[in-house]
């Protein structure tokens, strides 16, 4: 039988987080950071979905600062590993297996986050999916993308405009998968991160890019 992405993610499921990200703690504390507040704030109490959830290292991080989670992906053995981790702390959220492309929400969210290369990757048709959920959405969407694969940067800023999100910008994201870096490193990259002129050239060799499109007030669910 061939190995699909779903399989794939199936049998790497246990110890996956911290067995991918060289620089675990701060890449996740960096992604929660940019996920509350980069543009409108996702404050305590209010609601997060999350696809690609993997084995629900960045949950924790929401539901420890009281944000009400949500966290889908295709892989049954990454869900299961995320409740296992969430219940070893002593915390609850609420996990969804399902195919993000045929994804709906029952009730409004404040953000919707996908980190971990899930949405421009494996959502066959991204405009659509970012129109049925767009009415759902009351604050921000964030959600990654490597600028050299299928989807290119312009064309992933079109896709939320045409959404209907509005003030859509995007970042670099600088911290490292697999290379172990000293703080200071660290604090450095993620600097660069916002610094113009700089934060486009490596783009064009590797790392990944985060892109944010609001909810105006006036037509926040």
């Amino acid at each position: 039988m061939p190995i699909t992405a779903v399989n794939k993610y199936d049998l790497v499921a246990d110890g996956f987080a911290e067995r991918s990200w060289a620089n675990l703690d701060f890449d996740m504390g960096h992604r929660f950071a940019l996920a509350t507040g980069w543009g409108a704030a996702i404050d305590p109490g209010d609601s997060v979905l999350e696809f690609g959830c993997g084995d629900g290292y960045l949950a924790q991080l929401f539901v420890e600062s009281q944000r009400k989670y949500h966290g889908v992906d295709q892989s049954s053995q990454m869900v299961l590993m995320a409740q296992r981790r969430l219940a070893r702390a002593g915390l609850k959220a609420e996990f969804a297996i399902a195919d993000v492309q045929e994804f709906s929400l029952a009730a409004p969210v404040d953000a919707v986050v996908s980190y971990m290369g899930a949405f421009f990757t494996f959502v066959p048709e991204p405009l659509s999916l970012l129109r049925r959920l767009r009415p759902q959405i009351r604050k921000k969407i964030i959600l990654d993308l490597n600028p050299r694969g299928r989807t290119d940067l312009a064309s992933a800023i079109h896709m939320l405009e045409a959404a209907g999100f509005d003030n859509v910008t995007w970042r670099p994201f600088f911290v490292p998968m697999s290379v172990k870096l000293p703080q200071v490193a660290l604090n450095l990259l993620t600097g660069l991160e916002e610094t113009p002129l700089v934060r486009s050239l490596p783009l064009r060799w590797k790392f990944d890019v985060l892109l944010k499109g609001e909810c105006c007030p006036e037509t926040r669910v």
